[in-house]
C-alpha cells in the first residue's frame, strides 16, 4: 500500500515535470520541443526530487521548532530544496553519462556550473520551485489525493499500470540508445577504414604527390559529413532513436558527436525537401 501510494506519487510528479520542461523549452526555442530521457510523458528526475521532498517535509520529524515541514521558513525550505536539486541533478547526470556516454542538458555555457552538470542560476531556480511545491501544492495535493486514491485497491490498481507502462518505457529506451550508440560506432568504424585506405594509397604514391594529398586526406578528416564519397550511408533511423538524438545535448565521445551531427543535419535535409515537395505537390492539384 505505502510503495503504491509513492509511486504513484512518483508518476504524477514526474508528469508534471515534463509538462514544465516542455513548456519551458518551447518558449525558450520557439518551437515544440518533447523533453525527457524516456519516451513517454514523464521526467523521472522531477519525480525524484518531489517525492524525496515529500517525505522530508510532511512524514520525517526532522525540524526542531515544532513546526511540520510545510510551515517551516521560506529560507529554509529554499536551502533544503536547492541543495536537494543539485545533488539528484549531478548525480543522475552522471550516471546517464556512464551508461550512455551522453548528455541530456549541459549547463556548460552558464555561469557559476560544475562539470557542466549543475549550475547556481538552475539550482536557485529549483530552490524557489521547491519552495512553491512545499508552501501550496503539497498541502493541496494531500487533500486531493486523500479524495482521489481513497480506496486501497483503486490506488494499488493505479500504481500497477504506471509500473508496466513505465518498465516498457524504460526497456524501449535502453534498447533503442544502445542500437543508437552502435550504429555511430559503426559509422565511425566504416570512416576510419576508409580514411586507413586512403593513407596506405597515399604512402605508395611518389614522394611529390604524398604532400597534396596528405593535405586532401586531412580536410576530410577534419569535415567528414562534406564529403559524400567517403562518409558510409546515412542509416534509417526508428522514430525512438530520432527522438533521442533529438533530446540528446552532447555527446561525450567526438566520434559519436561527429556522426550524430551528420544524421541531424541528413534529418533537417529529408524533413525540407518533403515539406518542398508537398508545398509543390498541393500547388500542382490546386492548379489543376
Amino acid at each position: 500500500m505505502l510503495i503504491a501510494e509513492y509511486f504513484v506519487r512518483f508518476i504524477f510528479f514526474s508528469f508534471l515535470g515534463w509538462i514544465y520542461e516542455c513548456t519551458y523549452c518551447t518558449v525558450k526555442s520557439g518551437h515544440w520541443e518533447n523533453r525527457g530521457f524516456l519516451i513517454g510523458p514523464v521526467c523521472p528526475i522531477y519525480g525524484f526530487g518531489a517525492v524525496g521532498a515529500w517525505v522530508i517535509f510532511t512524514r520525517l520529524h526532522i525540524f526542531k521548532n515544532g513546526l511540520i515541514g510545510t510551515e517551516q521558513p521560506v529560507w529554509k525550505i529554499f536551502l533544503i530544496c536547492a541543495i536537494g536539486s543539485a545533488i539528484l541533478e549531478y548525480s543522475i547526470s552522471w550516471l546517464l553519462e556512464r551508461l550512455f556516454n551522453a548528455k541530456w542538458w549541459d549547463y556548460s555555457d552558464t555561469p557559476l556550473n560544475i562539470n557542466g552538470r549543475i549550475c547556481l542560476p538552475a539550482t536557485c531556480a529549483f530552490g524557489v520551485a521547491g519552495v512553491l511545491i512545499v508552501k501550496f501544492f503539497f498541502p493541496w495535493y494531500a487533500g486531493y489525493e486523500a479524495v482521489a486514491l481513497s480506496h486501497p485497491l483503486i490506488n494499488e490498481m493505479v500504481a500497477l499500470a504506471f509500473m508496466l507502462i513505465l518498465g516498457m518505457d524504460i526497456a524501449l529506451t535502453e534498447a533503442s540508445l544502445t542500437s543508437l550508440l552502435e550504429m555511430l560506432d559503426e559509422a565511425q568504424e566504416k570512416f576510419d577504414k576508409r580514411m586507413e585506405a586512403g593513407v596506405e594509397t597515399i604512402s605508395a604514391m611518389p614522394d611529390r604527390m604524398k604532400e597534396k594529398a596528405a593535405a586532401g586526406v586531412s580536410a576530410i578528416a577534419q569535415t567528414p559529413e562534406k564529403i559524400k564519397g567517403m562518409t558510409p550511408r546515412i542509416p534509417m533511423l526508428s522514430w525512438r532513436q530520432s527522438y533521442h538524438l533529438r533530446t540528446i545535448k552532447k555527446f561525450t565521445k567526438p566520434q559519436h558527436s561527429s556522426r550524430a551531427d551528420q544524421l541531424r543535419a541528413a534529418a533537417g535535409t529529408i524533413k525540407r525537401h518533403t515539406i518542398e515537395k508537398l508545398k509543390k505537390d498541393k500547388g500542382y492539384d490546386s492548379d489543376r
